[in-house]
């Protein structure tokens, strides 16, 4: 009750701009979903913007249009969210897949007990290239995305 009652407090003066910083963590599902349902009522009048910091990449999915990833004070990327969910892949595959998988296809990988995960940079180009391989391409979550750009090794 306390978080809508700020939500309240902080919409009630009619700003232009709100920044938050995560505004919505410790709450339960529903409650998280009634807030972001504000928000994005609040950001549909073009004339209002909002500023998130999120760990919780589900509601950047809900609400973003644009997704920052700043890691030990620098921006890794900056991308509009339909870019970052429709355009990267997530090969996952085998050693023997993953040693003919070229160079410039990928951007990070990551090894995991029982199988390579690649973040493709170009999902259809990885699609058509690797489509008979024994592997699976799949489109990256945003958070599958930042844990790899973070996480992963790069070659």
């Amino acid at each position: 009750m306390k978080v809508k009652l700020s939500f309240a407090v902080a919409l009630s003066h009619r700003p232009q701009f709100l920044i938050l910083d995560e505004a919505t963590s410790g709450l339960d599902p529903v409650m998280r979903d009634e807030i972001l349902d504000v928000l994005l009522e609040f950001v549909q009048d073009e004339s209002h913007s909002v500023l998130f910091s999120f760990h919780i990449t589900n509601d950047l999915e809900k609400i973003a249009d644009y997704v920052a990833l700043l890691h030990k004070g620098n921006l890794v990327f900056s991308m509009p969210k339909d870019e970052l969910l429709y355009k990267y892949g997530l090969i996952k595959c085998g050693a023997k897949v993953f040693n003919n998988i070229q160079r410039q296809d990928i951007i990070a990988w990551r090894k995991l007990d029982c199988e390579w995960q690649v973040l493709a940079a170009d999902i259809e180009a990885a699609r058509r290239k690797y489509k008979n391989k024994k592997c699976i391409i799949e489109n990256a979550t945003i958070e599958e995305t930042m844990l790899l750009y973070i996480r992963g090794e790069k070659r």
